[in-house]
């Protein structure tokens, strides 16, 4: 607990000044809304009904492409990590379309699967894919190079102890981190997938508030979708921190 509020001072800090330059004239109001305003809108948002479903909305989206992507990405990782002519088969498409930003693939998606929910969530999933595949690959890749196949190999490990505690432990951690990062993309995948073809979630709430000038429903808006970064940021360092002791 300690750590975390050391760790959230910069925020604290942050927000103070904001308030004091908003008190003071030094920043234009109508673009930066002293922080107190927009946090007491945000508590608002959250205990309504109004935002509700703007927010159920888009966690539906943001778990169900999860779901679909994250077990595909650890069993591929996995797969290529430990076997030379799958890795050969999955790189040269991994190289040619991870660099590509995937929003610009949307209009691609949109054509092939409609304007509906289920483009978001493919769009979702192809984004928090890659991030989590790459880090178990290599964390596969890692540990079978590792000293410890010779262990492996000496007391004849193989079934269930072999996969759960050695392949799957030893990946763990890499796995978290690449799932950190993962989930982190996702959502603003989420966002931005709801700017623009979406009657609801929170990305279409920013936009609408954007396009109609309510400043503090947008700031309250993001407001949101930064703690809820914070507490998967946060929820998933807890978790690798105790896989040092897995």
């Amino acid at each position: 607990m300690k750590k975390i509020v050391i760790s959230c001072s910069s925020i604290i800090v942050l927000v103070l000044v904001w308030e004091a330059l908003t008190a003071m004239k030094f920043v234009d109001i109508q673009f930066f809304p002293p922080p107190h305003l927009f946090v007491s809108k945000a508590f608002d948002l959250l205990t309504g009904e109004f935002f509700h479903l703007d927010f159920l909305m888009s966690i539906s989206r943001f778990l169900l492409a999860g779901i679909i992507s994250i077990p595909l990405a650890y069993l591929l990782g996995i797969c290529a990590g430990s076997s030379g002519p799958i890795d050969q088969l999955i790189n040269p498409f991994l190289a040619l379309t991870y660099p590509l930003p995937k929003i610009a693939i949307f209009p691609l998606i949109l054509l092939i699967f409609g304007i509906g929910d289920f483009s978001k969530v493919i769009l979702i999933a192809i984004g928090m894919f890659y991030l989590v595949y790459i880090n178990v690959r290599s964390g596969t890749k890692r540990i079978l190079n590792s000293s410890l196949m010779e262990i492996v190999h000496v007391y004849k490990i193989v079934g269930w102890n072999y996969y759960y505690h050695f392949l799957f432990k030893g990946v763990l951690r890499d796995f978290l981190v690449g799932l950190k990062a993962s989930l982190g993309y996702g959502l603003l995948l989420v966002v931005v997938s709801e700017f623009s073809v979406s009657k609801n979630g929170v990305g279409h709430f920013i936009w609408q508030s954007w396009d109609q000038f309510r400043v503090i429903d947008m700031y309250a808006g993001i407001l949101i979708l930064s703690f809820l970064g914070l507490f998967i940021s946060y929820g998933l360092d807890f978790f690798i921190d105790r896989t040092k002791n897995f």
